[in-house]
């Protein structure tokens, strides 16, 4: 009965320890499904959002994406001379933003963190080749989580990596002159 229970147990771990693995797995090749350094022409039903000099940022409106249980339908992709450098994902709510953030904290540890001006917060991990950032802006009220493959991204400036068209994300609306509600930020 023991020797029963410790191979049920030995399975159990066995098989969560590997779905571990080939998350972590997809993240160093790519982005679901979008492989990190892929040719632009490889992928088909991407749409043109904007471009600037060699860094061009495409969307599929059509595809949803799913990050753990987190379905995800604002995803921006940043092409550096044509080649997969970036990935952006919108965040609608600061519920998804809690979840988003749990998720990577018991993925990739606790981020370090960096805070510009009084209303910016970027978390941040690293995986391999991957930097992951989790942005804030409370003025404009807008997240994004973003992931980007080092090996690309370091010939950009920072500034090429932060400039992208906010109309292609949904952010959560906070109308002008409109006091907002009261979100739960804090939850043990």
């Amino acid at each position: 009965m023991m020797r029963q229970y410790n191979v049920a147990v030995f399975t159990v771990s066995f098989l969560l320890l590997l779905a571990t693995f080939s998350v972590a797995a997809e993240l160093q090749d790519g982005f679901m499904g979008y492989k990190w350094g892929g040719d632009i022409s490889q992928y088909e039903g991407l749409t043109k959002l904007y471009a600037k000099g060699d860094v061009s940022y495409y969307s599929n409106p059509g595809e949803s994406y799913t990050l753990d249980d987190i379905s995800i339908n604002d995803v921006v992709f940043g092409f550096y001379k044509e080649r997969l450098f970036a990935v952006y994902v919108g965040i609608d709510t600061l519920d998804i933003y809690d979840r988003i953030k749990q998720h990577m904290n018991v993925k990739y540890g606790f981020p370090d963190h960096k805070t510009v001006g009084k209303e910016h917060l970027i978390l941040k991990w690293k995986y391999k080749d991957v930097a992951i950032k989790l942005k804030t802006d409370e003025m404009k009220g807008k997240m994004k989580l973003a992931f980007y493959y080092s090996l690309l991204s370091r010939d950009l400036k920072k500034t090429q990596l932060d400039e992208i068209d906010s109309t292609s994300f949904r952010f959560f609306p906070i109308e002008k002159n409109k006091k907002p509600e009261r979100f739960r930020l804090l939850q043990f």
